[in-house]
This record gives C-alpha cells, structure tokens and sequence, in this order.
C-alpha cells in the first residue's frame, strides 16, 4: 500500500507535471521553424505527463498503472454520484454536509445535475483509455510511436511517407504546445469560477469551510480525469491532421501516376499498398473509437442542450453560475463541432482520391487492374474516412444534421417546458 501511494504522490512525478504545464513560452507556440528534435522535446514532455497523471501508459511498462488510474476513475465515479444525489435531494443537513455550491440558487438541482455530467463524460473517457491499455490487438497510436521512431533514426522509413512532413511536424508541435495552455486554463478558469461562487453564496462560516473543503477535493481529484478527457481530444485532433495529410500524400502520388505516362509495375503497387495501409489504420481508428465516440456524441449533445436551456430558460441573481454554464457550454460545442470540422476534412479529401483512383487508366497487367478493382470496390462498400459509432459517417451533411437534430431538441424542451406553465 505504501508503494502505491508513494508511486502516485511521488515528488518526481510532480516535477514532470509542473515542468509541462507550468513552462509556458509564447515562442514555443510562435515557433514555425519546428525541428525534429523540438517536435521530439514536445513529444517526450507529453509523454512524460501521460504517465505523471495516469492518463496513457503507451508503453506499458508502469508497474501500478492500471490499478492508480482505476483508482482515480472509482473517485470521480463516487465525485459524480455525489452531485447526481445533490440534484434529487431536498434534505438541508445533507445538502450542508456534502457541500452545495448552489444553495441560494432555485435551480440548484438541475445545476448539480449539470456537474454530474461534466465529471462523468471525462469519466467515459477515462474507461476508454483503460480499456485501450489492456487491449491486446494492435492499436492505432502506433502509428506516432512509429512515426517517432522514423524522426529519432533517419535511416528508418515511415510506413507513411507525407508530402508535407513539415507541415505536419508543425501541427503536431503547435497542437502539443497549446494542449498544455488549454489545459491549465480550463482547470484554472472552473477552479475561480467556483470559487467566486463559493464566496458569493455561503450563508455563514461552517457553510463556507465545507464548501471550500468539497471544493478542494473535487478539484485535486478532477485534474488527472479532465486531463485524460482533454488529451484524448488532442489525440483525436492529431490523428484527423495526419489522415488528412496521409491521404493528401496519397492523392499527389495518384495524380502523378495519371499524368505520367512511363511508369512501372513496382510504382502502381506502391501506391495501392500505401493506398490499404491507410485504409487499414482508418478502419482501425473507427473501429476502435466506436464505442466512445457514438456515447460521447449522443451523451455530449443531448447535455450540452440541456445547459443552453438551462442558460436561456432560467433567471439566475449569481452572474458567476451563469459564466460557468457558458463556459461549459461553449467548451462542449467546440469539441463537438471541432471533431465534425476535423472528419469532414478527411472524407472530403478521400473522396477526391477516390474519384482520383478511377481516372487510373495505366495498365501493367490483370494483376494490377484486379488491385485496382478490389480497392474502389472497397471504396464504394464503405467510404475512407471517420465513422461517428460504426454507421454514421462524417461527411458534409453531418455537422448541419447535427445542428437541426440539436435545435430540435432545444425546441421540444421549450415547448414541453411552456406547455407544463399553462
């Protein structure tokens, strides 16, 4: 037991937490000129602070891991639970005891339903990443641990050769660096804006100390787990960036391939095994992301309805309870729309290399056209590019579907809630 406390609360560990976030430097964001070995600076950092906040141990080589980030979901599970009996209760020593931050406010219910959810979406994460850990296919961040190796070791070649290896690099580097500002700003924005509330509607001193003590556990025991949900999230961005740049590479290749008339057989093979490889690695994303991504699609959403109602529908005396509804609100709908923004670009990239792959017209045997055949035949089943669950497919259409289904909603409560106070 003392191992493992002292394995979590380790002084070294913390050392790394704080040299990551707290090192801010605007010419590390300013910075175009990314070398390899400042994007392999970026990348150790990183890692160093999945393994600090156990978030991801990518090489699984953490004696304790599993069990402390087991242990840190079970807390926030217990944290959320918390607020979920806030919101059902009326009893006034309970709600003393477990700390309310919304007492005066006539709404307190539903707001303390509203932190229910922002501690269990992060949590929904956290199973994920857990389930990623033990998993024993091959997952897809392999691909950076590879592409890691390729900027390490010149003579190594990358399985995905990009045309605009810079311009990658440099998205890479700048989105590392801004994950680390987000992060400690998002913390430390709901940590005031809690706070300021705090001191805003204690009735008296006993009240404001067990408020203050709630406040201080819920935070100490939400930083690891807003952390994991924000890292996914930057993942999930990185590998948008690379699929498109992946495929972008791809496209160049087969307009090469149409334009030039002398070309061999080993150049048209080339192409469709890089051409299956990434179709592989996509596949592989979807197919492992499904679960996650379909529950946080529809949970996120539905949620991030109920706080714009919340926000539009409700009088509020505390201006602070309002900001964090807002900033909650806001922060959602940009992870939401940016995923959607981010899967757009790469199916409307695959597409144009689909279209691509049929102007093909060279011809270096039957063993060639069959390659040519299997691969638009598994375009047409089912398209290149980023899956919402297993079915729902990313394209131009979603984020507008998206936006009606999410009106709707919006309308059917106000309608339900106008209907209920006649």
């Amino acid at each position: 037991m003392r191992e493992f406390i002292r394995g979590y609360w380790c002084i070294s560990k913390m050392h790394r937490i704080q040299r990551f976030c707290f090192n801010f430097s605007i010419k590390s964001i300013t910075n175009l000129n990314v070398t390899k070995n400042d994007l392999l600076s970026a990348i150790d950092d990183l890692e160093c602070f999945e393994r600090s906040t156990r978030i991801f141990d990518r090489r699984k080589s953490f004696k304790y891991f599993q069990s402390q980030s087991l242990f840190i979901l079970i807390l926030n599970i217990i944290q959320a639970f918390h607020f979920l009996f806030l919101s059902i209760t009326d009893n006034q020593t309970i709600i003393l005891y477990l700390g309310d931050f919304f007492v005066p406010s006539s709404e307190r219910k539903v707001l303390n339903y509203i932190v229910h959810c922002g501690i269990m979406m992060p949590c929904m994460v956290k199973i994920y990443l857990l389930h990623l850990v033990k998993l024993d296919r091959k997952s897809f961040l392999n691909i950076f641990d590879e592409y890691k190796s390729s900027l390490q070791n010149s003579n190594k070649k990358f399985s995905f050769p990009l045309k605009n290896e810079k311009l990658f690099r440099k998205s890479y580097y700048l989105f590392i660096k801004l994950y680390k500002y987000i992060f400690i700003g998002i913390f430390i924005i709901f940590s005031l804006l809690h706070f300021i509330n705090i001191i805003h509607n204690y009735a008296n001193m006993k009240h404001f100390i067990l408020q203050v003590i709630h406040m201080a556990i819920l935070l100490t025991i939400y930083y690891p787990i807003l952390a994991s949900a924000l890292w996914f999230a930057l993942i999930t961005m990185i590998m948008g960036i690379f699929a498109y740049h992946a495929i972008d590479s791809l496209q160049t290749e087969c307009d090469r391939l149409i334009s030039v008339r002398s070309h061999t057989r080993h150049h048209a093979e080339s192409f469709f095994h890089k051409h299956g490889l990434l179709n592989n690695w996509i596949d592989c994303i979807n197919a492992q992301v499904a679960w996650i991504f379909i529950t946080f699609y529809v949970y996120g959403a539905f949620h991030n309805i109920l706080i714009l109602f919340c926000l539009t529908q409700f009088e509020y005396d505390n201006l602070f309870v309002k900001m964090i509804l807002s900033f909650a609100n806001i922060l959602i709908l940009i992870i939401i729309y940016g995923s959607n923004y981010a899967g757009t670009l790469i199916g409307q990239k695959a597409s144009i290399l689909h279209r691509s792959i049929y102007r093909l017209s060279i011809n270096t045997g039957k063993t060639f056209n069959l390659k040519k055949l299997q691969t638009l035949e598994r375009l047409a089943a089912r398209k290149m590019g980023a899956y919402i669950g297993n079915y729902i497919y990313v394209g131009n259409y979603t984020t507008l579907l998206l936006t009606l289904e999410c009106g709707s909603l919006y309308y059917l409560f106000c309608a339900n809630i106008n209907r209920s106070n006649m």
